[in-house]
């Protein structure tokens, strides 16, 4: 089963955001059988279906279900390295830039357009 990290650094919607790349990165990926990929896909053409029980909370489940199912026959090692790469983070900090510094604020804008008027104050 998916398990999301107790503390995950963006919140629930970063973590669905990297669950969902992974889940685009095992499909892509040639380690994993054609056999196990089209578990989403049966559960895809579940939902798809037009035959149907009333309501969606069916064609959620399965499509959830057909996903976790995926993610836990695919090889541990190919899921754990993939989701390693998807949680490794660019060392860094932040640092405000200082109160008395030359920051100037200001617009891009391309150089090939000119200006609002359709003259360029340069030529």
């Amino acid at each position: 089963m998916i398990k999301p990290n107790k503390n995950p650094p963006g919140g629930i919607i970063h973590e669905i955001g990297m669950e969902i790349n992974l889940l685009m990165q095992l499909f892509s990926d040639r380690r994993v059988s054609i056999l196990l990929k089209l578990i989403p896909i049966a559960g895809l053409v579940y939902v798809i279906n037009p035959v149907d029980f009333p309501g969606p909370i069916d064609d959620i489940l399965v499509l959830i279900f057909s996903l976790v199912l995926f993610v836990e026959l695919c090889p541990r090692a190919v899921v754990e390295e993939r989701r390693n790469n998807l949680r490794r983070v660019i060392p860094g900090v932040w640092h405000d830039a200082p109160k008395d510094s030359n920051v100037v604020d200001g617009e891009m804008r391309d150089a090939e357009e000119g200006d609002q008027d359709g003259k360029d104050k340069h030529s």
